[in-house]
């Protein structure tokens, strides 16, 4: 039993360091070696788990050890690298990574990931250039239930980010053969294959692992569907192209014995098998995904090669503990539960059903499949594909027998003849045009929910639990029928909100989105930047944040003006939301569809006894459209929170009277968004001589180049007695209104702080 545990317990230490808020003094790790090899003695188990940590821990230390200084942020450095990777074009730039020679700056970098403005630009794999770049440490925003971008980053080795400064230093040294080279130009035959822009990506994530190319919108419509693991390099096609060398080493092996003299034909084809898997790992670019698959792989023909019996439960804590060491912050991507969960749905409930006839066993695992990763996906926030054990029944052997096989051949054949490789991924193209085109049509019908309905709580995720569990029963075990009580149960959990206000400014980095949540409504003003590339913080900070709270439905939208910092996520955000009323301070922001409400001074709507008032503008007559900023207050018995947009000191002096009308009737200010995220032209003395805010939030990016907010300003704040917060500093800012009317601060930084912040 302790030999069975004991990879479990070694992969659970290493792990378990990826959620402690710091690592703890190089000595105190140092002293639990020889105590995990003492303990080792009595009882082996603990002592995996304690080895486990102190590996985590010297990860952690190496990885941090290689980042840079917060000291040298905002610096210019003359690097010199080579690409590897595939370079990403998009809008205006190039993004590109650049793994460091030795002695190309003082300090301990070793990767950077940089992006270079402009078109003429185009750097390639295996070129080796010098670079006068402008870095920053790696950081990412901090939200509930966002994605951890630093984690990341830190996971694909960046010691930097930035971007590639105008310098007549720059210039290409040499070019180097690599095998990232080798992929990039394989990119390139493909993209002239005469198929269309979507079976061209799909090729390419199929056959060298770059997903890059594949649009957000066919991205997201494969999610639905839940086939979009069949159309990228996965664990499945890693795990097809073993067997099919195991199949060929066999194969061989027998031709050869009929021939000459005897081979063993399971080493042979578990050669093969490892050789196959292998090299397309290696043609996917050994991403981590691809890693973890390969482990497997390797755990399971390790297995075969030991000439004895292994248990599934030593060859599955073998591959954890494989992959926990190669990537100890894997455990914090969906990428690592799907895949694993996947895997052990194969190994474990398979067997249970193996008796029946292999065409009913083959839906059967759909089924199974499907029932297992609905938890993994409603933790993840992740669209659940309700029409994936049909479509998969179908895809997975089109896909992995018909198509794969096509782009891999080609593969092989391009350097004996390039245009029968063309032939073969013209064939493999089509297939796929013909499978995006009959899956277009299924669409979700709108009374089954694509995300959890549920808030995400310790008790709905228990309950979820149990109701897959009891599902997933074997034959023969009673008690498959509570999971009816329980589903029904789950149905009913409370989804009210047990505090009668909540606002959360969430981090977007420079720019601004605010959720305010009464007990039965919800109201988002602005959602934060967009980019080029198609990120915007709508669908990747504002969505996942309402999805986790478990928000169904979206009461009212507020933008407060069209710069991009505050619009740029509004299309991400109305993919998954459609607001019941939409306002917006700036006429451009009706370019849109649908088409917003202006907002207009004296709108005002109550929800669960919190009120809700527009204060400005009052026309559009303003110049700059800073000053067209929807301004809205909310108050809450004798609080009010002001969320003003980005307004100057001209109408602040506009809304005086009314702020101090407001104060007269014994209102006092709790809570301000600082106008204009703390420039200079905002926050005048008038303004907040008049409404002295308890808390103040700049919402800004950390060390960004507009320097928000200004110094000058957040003293201003200081001298009134407010507390001055920061979303660049302190992450997500959530604040609480009790009954009393008294409310409470958590920081996203602080509540849920990991050692790499």
């Amino acid at each position: 039993m302790s030999r069975m545990l004991s990879p479990y317990l070694f992969a659970t230490g290493i792990f378990s360091v990826a959620f402690w808020s710091q690592l703890p003094p190089l000595w105190v790790i140092l002293l639990f070696v020889p105590a995990g090899f003492l303990l080792r003695r009595f009882w082996a188990p603990p002592s995996f788990l304690l080895l486990g940590m102190v590996y985590g821990c010297l990860w952690g230390y190496d990885t941090l050890g290689h980042q840079l200084p917060d000291e040298f942020i905002a610096t210019d450095f003359t690097v010199i690298g080579e690409v590897y990777g595939i370079p990403v074009r998009d809008g205006r730039r190039v993004q590109f990574n650049l793994r460091l020679d030795e002695a190309s700056t003082n300090l301990k970098l070793r990767k950077l990931r940089l992006s270079w403005y402009g078109d003429q630009v185009s750097p390639q794999p295996g070129q080796v250039w010098q670079l006068q770049v402008r870095l920053r440490r790696p950081r990412g925003y901090v939200n509930p239930g966002g994605f951890d971008y630093q984690a990341w980053l830190i996971q694909q080795g960046f010691s930097a980010t930035g971007y590639v400064r105008a310098s007549p230093q720059n210039r290409l040294i040499e070019q180097r053969w690599s095998l990232d080279r080798l992929r990039y130009q394989l990119q390139q035959k493909i993209a002239e294959s005469h198929v269309n822009d979507d079976a061209q990506a799909l090729m390419s994530a199929l056959t060298i692992g770059d997903r890059s190319l594949i649009s957000k919108d066919l991205w997201y419509r494969l999610s639905l569907l839940g086939v979009i693991h069949l159309l990228v390099v996965s664990g499945l096609h890693i795990g097809f192209v073993a067997a099919m060398g195991y199949g060929t080493g066999s194969l061989l092996a027998r031709c050869f014995t009929l021939i000459c003299q005897p081979v063993n034909a399971p080493y042979t084809g578990a050669v093969f098998s490892l050789v196959f898997a292998l090299s397309y790992s290696a043609l996917a670019g050994f991403s981590l995904p691809t890693q973890r698959a390969l482990i497997m792989v390797m755990a399971a023909l390790v297995a075969l090669l030991a000439n004895r019996y292994i248990g599934r439960t030593i060859i599955f804590g073998l591959a954890l503990a494989g992959v926990a060491l190669l990537d100890p912050l894997a455990i914090m991507g969906a990428g690592f539960w799907l895949s694993f969960g996947a895997v052990a749905g194969l190994l474990w409930l398979v067997p249970s059903v193996n008796q029946l006839p292999k065409w009913r066993l083959f839906f059967q695992v759909q089924w199974l499949m499907f029932l297992l990763l609905i938890l993994p996906l409603a933790f993840w926030q992740l669209p659940v594909a309700w029409f994936s054990p049909l479509v998969n029944s179908v895809a997975i052997p089109w896909v992995s027998f018909l198509v794969v096989p096509l782009c891999l051949l080609g593969v092989v054949i391009i350097p004996i003849s390039p245009a029968v490789a063309e032939w073969l991924w013209w064939l493999a193209g089509k297939q796929l045009e013909w499978f995006v085109l009959l899956t277009g049509g299924l669409t979700v019908p709108a009374w089954l929910p694509l995300y959890s309905p549920w808030p995400l709580t310790g008790l709905s995720l228990f309950l979820m639990s149990c109701i897959a569990g009891l599902i997933l029963l074997p034959r023969g075990i009673p008690g498959r029928y509570l999971a009816i009580p329980l589903a029904v149960a789950l149905f009913y959990l409370p989804t009210g909100r047990q505090v009668p206000l909540t606002v959360t400014v969430l981090d977007v980095g420079q720019g601004l989105s605010i959720v305010v949540q009464t007990r039965r409504h919800t109201l988002v003003y602005d959602t934060g930047p967009g980019y080029a590339g198609g990120y915007d913080a709508g669908s990747a900070l504002v969505a996942p944040f309402l999805r986790r709270q478990g928000v169904t439905g979206l009461d009212t939208l507020v933008v407060s003006h069209s710069d991009n910092d505050h619009a740029g996520g509004v299309a991400g955000l109305l993919r998954h939301y459609s607001p019941t009323v939409w306002l917006a301070g700036s006429p451009a922001v009706e370019e849109t569809a649908p088409v917003p409400e202006q907002c207009r001074a004296g709108q005002s709507w109550r929800w669960d006894d919190v009120d809700f008032r527009i204060l400005h503008p009052a026309d559009s007559r303003q110049k700059n459209n800073n000053n067209h900023s929807c301004v809205l207050a909310i108050s809450y018995l004798d609080q009010v929170i002001l969320l003003p947009g980005d307004i100057d000191a001209s109408v602040e002096h506009r809304l005086l009277p009314q702020l101090e009308q407001m104060t007269a009737d014994k209102k006092q200010f709790a809570l301000l968004i600082a106008p204009h995220h703390g420039s200079k032209t905002s926050s005048s003395k008038q303004f907040l001589a008049v409404i002295r805010p308890q808390q103040v939030v700049f919402s800004a990016a950390y060390r960004h180049h507009f320097g928000h907010p200004a110094e000058s300003v957040v003293q201003r704040y200081l001298m009134q007695g407010s507390t001055v917060l920061n979303t660049a500093e302190q992450g997500a800012l959530i604040f609480r209104w009790q009954d009393s009317g008294q409310f409470s601060m958590t920081a996203q930084r602080t509540q849920a702080r990991r050692y790499w912040f």
